[in-house]
């Protein structure tokens, strides 16, 4: 036996007693936490064995991953798929050592212990016990959340984004803090999918997680929305809202003009959070019933809502002459979507790009939509096409009510209302 053979026992079995400390403090922390370095090797520095060299060899070895924050702020956290083990041992000498970095079992390491074992019945708890990383995202088609939007015992919202929550009081336990809607990298596909991070999944229960599973799509190379990610992965403000929520903003801004130049609300009802519909977002099934009930909520936000009060002060006919099977001459009651046309054609003075003569379209279009499917029965038929045609009505209507405020900040007083950037600048998503 030479005098190296020893030292090289010794060094190995630091390198099994530091790769089994760094898994467990892992497995065993909350959220599955890394383990600082410089701590473990202040442990080993009583050993005749350099804890740095058994620290890099674990690296080289990819046992272990060295974060320094590299790939993300907080190194406490796994947020993506890790480097190479060439790669990340490049980074280790690049910095002089591991010691202010924070250490990580690899997946090699946690497949060798089936750490996975520990989480029989929660698949995605299971996958981060297995070392994937915390903000991997599954991707799921968007008719799971029909289960949570079609129940009152949860507060769920979907937007860009979209909550899940059981009410207080309920024997649920559902807790989706947030997901993101997803898309496909095809521009001519408008699929919606739901993406969540493997961290949030973490939290739903085993039961609500296996649920979950059942619903994964069979492709998982979606594409987050943008906006979703710049706030939630990268810590960075959004560029832009989405259509949804903008018609929603407007209409708000719309009834706070109304307010300044001395008129009454042309909305008697806005519909921000908290009051926001729930079936008002993007289609989770691209079904004829989906639709129409999308249509059926643009209809009560942009017509139905209109308060005749505005239009009397406008000096709008609330009335026309109409006659009746016998001939007799009478005078019906208008309808309020006939009101805002009349009024925007009024108020107009220049309108080269025919945004009026656009919003007067969408908004017949969506009246005739709301009357052929409430007085029709549907067949509940799944069609993709669906997407594509929420996708029109959405982004003309919010078009449409973006024209009406416009029209109203012609209104000398209308100057002291401050419009948002978003809204100003129309910075609003497509889609």
């Amino acid at each position: 036996m030479t005098n190296a053979e020893p030292a090289m026992t010794a060094l190995e079995g630091l390198k099994e007693l530091l790769r089994e400390r760094i898994a467990t403090q892992y497995l065993d922390s909350p959220d599955f936490n890394g383990v600082a370095a410089a701590p473990l090797m202040d442990v080993a520095a009583k050993l005749s064995v350099d804890s740095e060299v058994a620290l890099a060899e674990l690296v080289a070895d990819g046992a272990v991953y060295a974060n320094f924050g590299h790939e993300m702020v907080n190194p406490h956290i796994l947020g993506f798929p890790h480097q190479s083990a060439a790669d990340n041992l490049a980074e280790v000498q690049r910095r002089g050592g591991v010691r202010s970095a924070v250490l990580y079992p690899t997946k090699g390491t946690l497949a060798a212990m089936s750490a996975g074992e520990r989480y029989p019945s929660a698949p995605y708890s299971a996958a981060l016990a297995l070392g994937h990383a915390q903000l991997e995202s599954i991707f799921f088609r968007a008719d799971v959340l029909g289960r949570y939007r079609d129940d009152p015992r949860y507060d769920y919202t979907l937007d860009i984004g979209g909550e899940i929550r059981a009410r207080e009081g309920t024997p649920l336990d559902t807790y989706l803090t947030t997901f993101s809607i997803g898309f496909d990298g095809d521009t001519t596909s408008d699929e919606i999918v739901v993406g969540v991070p493997l961290r949030y999944l973490h939290d739903l229960s085993p039961t609500e997680q296996s649920y979950w599973k059942s619903f994964e799509h069979e492709r998982q190379d979606w594409v987050l929305h943008p906006d979703w990610v710049r706030p939630h992965l990268m810590g960075e403000f959004p560029e832009r809202v989405s259509p949804y929520t903008a018609i929603l903003m407007e209409m708000s801004l719309v009834n706070e003009i109304c307010d300044v130049i001395g008129y009454p609300t042309l909305f008697r009802t806005l519909y921000e959070d908290p009051n926001r519909p729930t079936d008002y977002g993007y289609l989770i099934r691209p079904t004829k019933r989906e639709l129409s009930t999308f249509i059926e909520q643009l209809n009560k936000l942009l017509i139905d809502n209109l308060d005749q009060k505005f239009f009397r002060q406008a000096k709008i006919p609330l009335t026309e002459e109409r006659q009746d099977g016998d001939g007799n001459i009478y005078q019906g009651q208008r309808g309020t979507m006939n009101m805002l046309i009349e009024w925007m054609d009024r108020t107009v003075t220049h309108d080269p790009e025919g945004m009026v003569q656009s919003a007067a379209a969408i908004l017949k279009e969506i009246r005739r939509a709301r009357s052929k499917t409430a007085h029709k029965l549907h067949e509940n038929e799944y069609d993709s096409s669906m997407w594509t045609d929420q996708r029109h009505l959405v982004v003309e209507a919010y078009l449409a009510v973006r024209t009406v405020r416009q029209l109203l900040q012609s209104h000398p007083k209308a100057s002291a209302v401050k419009v948002s950037e978003e809204l100003d600048e129309a910075k609003v998503w497509p889609f």
